[in-house]
């Protein structure tokens, strides 16, 4: 015990946590948290002993919570349990792992800042580490994954990250310290539980020591991704000149601007195919974009600009001579509306003031969606909205709030707001002589 202890408490010091300094410890039953418990107790650590019962293993997941709620009181622990459901996790984005992961480590977390606890540990170990390598190196084309998890990361500090599991499990049978066996940790149908089970077996047996070879390996990896952080900042101060918005030039002529941008990325939770999709809009027309989640990357005209995807509900507003007047504001400007005969020169018209003759109406005020198409006044063809607002460098902040105007009865385009008319809506002022249509006028905001 005293090899074990003495180096848990090596690590604590290296990660600066003091003598007798309260801790919440992720704690699930099973014999790595549980040393954990054991040992930080026995180095006079006040313990918040979190438990998180999933709910996969109906009443073997509940007797793990009372067990830890013995060792707690016996303890003189204080006792905290999150309770999860297990149907809701898996339906999340990241699955049941990954969405429980996600929830331990906020609730953790706020546990911390509740019981003003110094650190949050958490029973990590070495052979852990080696099963995160492998896991992130066959997912994962970041080079910085292999780096696999630090002794700190934030208020997380892992005590027995260099540790062997079996090490861990010696000391707790020399001792008879009991604890719960998760029968799900034997089950293969989980990556991880194969890659502890099947590989690194067969890899010690093909080359002793490879366990530990591979912790070096991450640790070498850290060391290596430590040193070049400050020159991934320095790139990123370059090219990023506003927030969010990266500099093309940048991104083509710094060799670390990309791997900068790829890190806020990869940071923000972008999966490493949206962050190679990302990478392809540096080389493509003005307009495309990459979404992921709530957030999208849009290719503007000298920037790749990161934003948040509009939640903005569809605006839909009828427009119709039996209506009469009318108007509607957005962030991108204000449009409004009134029936009026046809004006007497086609010079009192523009791309910001149009007048829908009768055979356009009823119509709808709407907002742009990609693939929409007009033929603008004068030409035979037709033309992507999304291109009409690329060539008039509409701003990203007014370009998804930008409306057209649709003829009813066939869904035709008849007006850009505040860009293209079309040739539907073309005026013929003797045919058009004192005829009732819709004067509409167009404000645009500061946006654009």
């Amino acid at each position: 015990m005293n090899i074990l202890r003495h180096q848990v408490q090596r690590v604590l010091e290296h990660c600066a946590v003091p003598q007798g300094a309260k801790l919440v410890v992720g704690a699930s039953g099973g014999c790595d948290s549980t040393v954990l418990l054991h040992l930080l107790h026995d180095l006079g650590h006040p313990l918040v002993v979190a438990h998180v019962n999933h709910g996969a293993r109906g009443a073997e997941s509940n007797e793990d919570e009372r067990f830890v709620r013995d060792w707690a009181q016996q303890h003189e622990a204080v006792f905290e349990c999150l309770t999860l459901d297990a149907e809701v996790m898996s339906s999340g984005n990241q699955g049941f792992q990954g969405e429980a992961r996600k929830r331990r480590l906020n609730w953790m977390t706020s546990l911390c800042n509740t019981y003003e606890a110094h650190a949050i540990a958490l029973g990590h170990h070495a052979d852990d580490q080696a099963e995160t390598w492998f896991l992130h190196a066959i997912r994962s084309t970041d080079p910085w994954s292999i780096m696999g998890m630090a002794a700190k990361d934030g208020q997380v500090i892992r005590p027995m990250l260099n540790v062997r599991r079996s090490d861990i499990q010696a000391l707790a049978e020399d001792k008879a310290w009991k604890w719960r066996e998760d029968e799900s940790n034997a089950s293969a149908k989980y990556l991880r539980n194969r890659i502890r089970h099947e590989l690194l077996p067969l890899l010690e047996e093909l080359r002793p020591g490879s366990t530990a070879h591979f912790q070096r390996l991450a640790e070498r990896a850290r060391t290596l991704h430590d040193m070049l952080a400050p020159a991934l900042e320095e790139a990123r101060a370059k090219a990023e000149h506003l927030e969010g918005s990266w500099s093309l030039e940048a991104l083509t002529q710094e060799p670390l601007a990309i791997e900068a941008m790829k890190r806020v990325l990869r940071d923000q939770g972008w999966s490493d195919a949206s962050v190679q999709r990302v990478q392809t809009l540096v080389d493509a027309e003005v307009g495309q974009e990459v979404q992921h989640g709530s957030k999208r990357v849009v290719r503007d005209r000298n920037a790749l600009v990161i934003t948040t995807a509009s939640s903005t509900p569809e605006i839909e507003v009828r427009i119709d001579l039996e209506a009469g007047s009318g108007n509607l504001t957005t962030p991108a400007g204000t449009c409004m509306w009134t029936t009026l005969r046809c004006p007497d020169s086609l010079a009192e018209l523009n791309t910001h003031h149009a007048w829908i003759p009768p055979h356009c109406l009823p119509a709808k005020l709407r907002t742009w969606r990609p693939g929409d198409k007009i033929q603008p006044l004068g030409m035979e063809g037709h033309s992507k909205v999304s291109d009409v607002l690329t060539q008039a460098k509409a701003p990203n902040a007014s370009r998804e709030q930008a409306l057209v105007l649709e003829r009813l009865s066939d869904g035709h385009l008849l007006w850009v707001v505040g860009h293209k008319l079309s040739e539907e809506a073309r005026i013929n002022l003797e045919t058009f002589a004192d005829t009732q249509g819709i004067d509409i006028t167009y404000t645009p905001s500061q946006l654009t």
